[in-house]
C-alpha cells in the first residue's frame, strides 16, 4: 500500500464495531522513530489523519467514525503486535 503521508513506514485499517456498539474504521499507522518524535509527533499524525480525512467522509459517506492509532518502528519491533503488521 502506497505511504500517503511522509514518516509512514506502513498501515493498514481494520472495519469494526466501536466500544458503544457504532460501525467503525480503524487505521494502524507504523510511524518512522523520527517521525515519532516528541517535536515531531503531532505534524506526522495530522499529516496522515487530514489526508484521510481530505479523500474521504467517512462518517458522512459510510457511516464509519474513524479512529487512528500510531505506533514507531522501534515501539513495534517491540511488542510485535499483529494488527500493526
Amino acid at each position: 500500500m502506497p505511504q500517503p503521508s511522509p514518516g509512514v513506514v506502513r498501515w493498514h485499517h481494520t472495519f469494526e464495531t466501536d466500544w458503544s456498539g457504532d460501525p467503525a474504521i480503524y487505521f494502524w499507522v507504523v510511524l518512522t522513530n523520527e517521525a515519532s518524535k516528541r517535536e515531531n509527533l503531532k505534524q506526522s499524525t495530522d499529516a496522515f489523519t487530514n489526508l484521510i480525512q481530505q479523500r474521504v467522509d467517512l462518517l458522512n459517506d459510510w457511516g464509519l467514525i474513524p479512529y487512528f492509532h500510531f505506533r514507531s518502528e522501534s515501539e513495534q519491533a517491540v511488542l510485535q503486535d499483529e494488527v500493526y503488521k
